[in-house]
C-alpha cells in the first residue's frame, strides 16, 4: 500500500467488514469484493475523509472528488481475499490455538474477522511489519468491539507472532 495512512486504515477496516459479510453469507470474498466496495462507496469515502482529516496537520485539507482507487487499496484487498481463501484452515487453527476457551466459530463474528485479517497479514503480507498488523487490529477492535476485546486480540496475535518467530 502507498504511504497514505488513511487509505491503509480504510482498506483494513473495510477488509474486516468484507470478511464479516462473507462469513455471514457464506459467499466467496473474491466473488463479492467489487459489489461490496461499490455498495459501500459512500461510506468508504466518508471514512477515508474522516481519517485524512484526523491524520493531517492541515484542517483546511482539500480532498476534492474522490474515486474508489483513491481511498481503498484494492490490490491489498484482493491479495488478502486470496490468502484467506487458500489458508482459511491454517489461519483458524492459529487463532483457535491461542484463544483460550474460544474457537473462531464461537467468538463474536467481528472479533473473528479482525483476528483473521491480522493473522493473514502476519503470515502473508511480509511488507507489513507484525507490530503494525497487531496494532491496527487492536485499534479496529477499539472501534467495533467491546472493552475487553483489544486485550484479547493483542494476546492472541502476540502469541501467534511469538510462535512464528520461534520464541
Amino acid at each position: 500500500m502507498r504511504n497514505d495512512k488513511a487509505k491503509k486504515v480504510t482498506s483494513r477496516e473495510y477488509m474486516m467488514k468484507l470478511i464479516y459479510q462473507a462469513d455471514l453469507t457464506k459467499e466467496d470474498m473474491r466473488d463479492i469484493l467489487d459489489s461490496f466496495l461499490n455498495n459501500n462507496f459512500e461510506y468508504i469515502v466518508n471514512r477515508y475523509e474522516e481519517l485524512r482529516l484526523q491524520y493531517s496537520n492541515n484542517p483546511e485539507i482539500e480532498l476534492g472528488e474522490l474515486k474508489l482507487e483513491d481511498v481503498i487499496d484494492k490490490d491489498y484487498m484482493n491479495n488478502m481475499c486470496g490468502y484467506l481463501k487458500e489458508n482459511n484452515d491454517k489461519i483458524n487453527e492459529l487463532i483457535n490455538k491461542y484463544a483460550k476457551n474460544w474457537t473462531v466459530d464461537r467468538m463474536p463474528k467481528v472479533d473473528a474477522s479482525i483476528l483473521k485479517l491480522a493473522v493473514c497479514e502476519i503470515l502473508f503480507a511480509k511488507e507489513i511489519p507484525n507490530k503494525v498488523s497487531i496494532n491496527e487490529a487492536v485499534e479496529i477492535s477499539k472501534i467495533y468491539c467491546d472493552d475487553k476485546t483489544p486485550k484479547f486480540i493483542n494476546g492472541i496475535l502476540g502469541s501467534v507472532v511469538n510462535e512464528l518467530s520461534g520464541k
